[in-house]
Order: C-alpha cells, then sequence, then structure tokens
C-alpha cells in the first residue's frame, strides 16, 4: 500500500498508470465472473445491451454507458438476449509505485500474480465512490481516449512511460467529466433533467415538443422556454444533435449503410438524413466516416455476431 503521511493523514498523491485494456464482444446470454479485480475500470458499452452486477448492486447497460468501477470489485457480467453489448475496458492502476516494475496485467482473482502488490493501491480520485455512470461519445476526448488506449495496449510494445501517461491523462479526462456532469446537473431543473432523460430514450422515434410537454404536465410554451434557458436552444434543436450525436456514433463504429445510420438514428428519409447531417456537421455521412478513420483497417462488423470467437473474456 502506498504509504500515509502520519502527520496529516493524507493518501499520497496519484501515480497512475494503464495496466490492461482491451474490447470483448459478449455472445447473447453470455455470462462471466470475476472475484476480485484490482484495478479502477473504466468500462464502456459501445453497443448492444446487458447488465453486470458489482458487489451485489445491478447496473444496466446501454449505449455510451461509462462507468468507473471500484478497486477490488466483484463483478458479474451478463449480456442481452438479441443484442449482447460489445465493450471496451481499461483497468487503471490509480498508484503504482514510481521505480516499481510496470507490469501489463491486472489480477481479477486471489490466486494470481499482483494480487495485494505492495507496489499497487487505490486512490480516491473523483468526488464520488464506488460505481460512477458517465455518458460519453467515441467523439468526446475520453472516448477517443479510451478507444486509443486499447489499441495501445493490443498492438503496441507497451512500454511503461507510455501506461504511465495514459493513466495520467485518463485520470483527468475523468476528473473534468465528473466536474462537469456535477457542475450542470446542480443548476438543470427536475423538469428539464426528466425531459433529457425521456430524450435519450426515445430519440430515435423523433419526440415532438407536444410530448415533451405531456410529459411534465405543462405548456408548450413552458418546454421551449426551459430549453431555451438552460440550454439554449430548442428542444427540436437539442433532438436533432441527439440524433446527429448517435449517426456520428454509428458511422465511426459500424459499417452500417448510410441509409440504415439515418433510421437508427431517428430519421426514416435517407435523403433528409443526408441533408440534415451536412447542415449539422458540415460534411456529408460519406465524407465523415471517411475523415474520421483513423487508419485504413477493416472495420468492425455492424452487426452483433451470433456467436463470437472463443477468447477469454478479458474485463
Amino acid at each position: 500500500m502506498p504509504p500515509v503521511n502520519a502527520a496529516s493523514d493524507r493518501m499520497p498523491e496519484l501515480a497512475p498508470a494503464v495496466c490492461r485494456a482491451g474490447e470483448f464482444q459478449f455472445a447473447p446470454h453470455q455470462t462471466h465472473t470475476n472475484h476480485c479485480v484490482q484495478s479502477r475500470g473504466l468500462f464502456w458499452c459501445k453497443s448492444g445491451r446487458g447488465w453486470f452486477e458489482v458487489n451485489r448492486s445491478r447496473y444496466t447497460l446501454e449505449p455510451h454507458d461509462l462507468y468507473l468501477l471500484p478497486w477490488n470489485r466483484h463483478i458479474a457480467y451478463q449480456a442481452g438476449p438479441t443484442e449482447p453489448m460489445f465493450t471496451a475496458h481499461v483497468h487503471l492502476v490509480p498508484w503504482l509505485r514510481p521505480g516499481s516494475r510496470w507490469v501489463p496485467n491486472v489480477p481479477h482473482e486471489k490466486h494470481e500474480p499482483l494480487y495485494n502488490s505492495p507496489d499497487r493501491a487505490d486512490v480516491k480520485f473523483t468526488p464520488t465512490e464506488g460505481v460512477v455512470r458517465f455518458r460519453i461519445d467515441a467523439e468526446d476526448c475520453l472516448g477517443r481516449l479510451i478507444n486509443y488506449t486499447t489499441r495501445w495496449y493490443r498492438e503496441s510494445e507497451r512500454e511503461e512511460e507510455e501506461g504511465r501517461a495514459l493513466g495520467v491523462l485518463l485520470v483527468r479526462e475523468v476528473q473534468r467529466l465528473a466536474g462537469r456532469v456535477g457542475h450542470s446537473n446542480i443548476r438543470r431543473p427536475e423538469e428539464l433533467n426528466r425531459l433529457l432523460v425521456y430524450i435519450e430514450n426515445n430519440f430515435q422515434n423523433a419526440p415532438t415538443v407536444e410530448q415533451l410537454a405531456s410529459i411534465i404536465n405543462r405548456s408548450r410554451s413552458h418546454v421551449l422556454k426551459l430549453f431555451r434557458l438552460h440550454l439554449k436552444m430548442s428542444a427540436k434543436a437539442f433532438i436533432i444533435n441527439r440524433q446527429m450525436q448517435e449517426a456520428r456514433e454509428l458511422l465511426i463504429n459500424t459499417t452500417l449503410p448510410v441509409s440504415e445510420v439515418g433510421r437508427q438514428a431517428g430519421i426514416q428519409d435517407p435523403y433528409h438524413f443526408s441533408k440534415l447531417f451536412r447542415r449539422v456537421v458540415g460534411q456529408t455521412p460519406s465524407e465523415f466516416r471517411l475523415a474520421q478513420s483513423p487508419m485504413p483497417i477493416s472495420r468492425r462488423p455492424s452487426t452483433h455476431r451470433e456467436t463470437p470467437p472463443p477468447p477469454r473474456v478479458e474485463t
């Protein structure tokens, strides 16, 4: 464990490092359990659905969900029956003793190497402890950083300096995200928060302002005022932006045809979708997809495989 200053009774400063990362496509109904994972996990649902349980508390998984997981966690996974989750995970060690040997691995069970290593320990770096839920997209700074980290772990020679540097960057991005979420939620009225949750779950159906008003039993003008006052845009613009956000995510992470991307984002007419996407993003969907490709590699299949490859679940 890291030394504690007896005079101040404070934990030491962070010395974070990434010690493991990867992606995994679950099969329908697939389950897996790890009994004692010694890392702070960043667990991101990139597509599909399912749930997981940490220390006897259950959490749902859907696209855009990012969970910060606690140290020494007992975790069980359950994939959905028809759209099993495709996930990315990064294992952060908040305190890796400076000067100690960096090992690119994290113990998941008590009998594994590095369990209770004196060179590794947890250090609090967000205001909230336990399981913390965020919502991110592939284009967000943290989304891009997680994607880079999983590729770095999979494809590079894994230099220690890089692992420690990525640890610092990830911790800082999580701290920024936690600060923004807490700050924005404090200022928003409960009515608006309810509407935002509804839109998040129904943007594919393009809800109208009248439908939003009925959710909170208010007038149409009241809903318009809420969005203008607190989000500086109309309710319609907010819904369109959310649809375009979903479309960008699908264009980056799948090989779905552009017309299908539009339908899944909530816009049925392909011509209208392309026109709207260009107006909001500044590029056609095809131009955007080509520009976002990080390197000339084959893309991940756009639909979930019913029978994924059998390698061990690394989470």
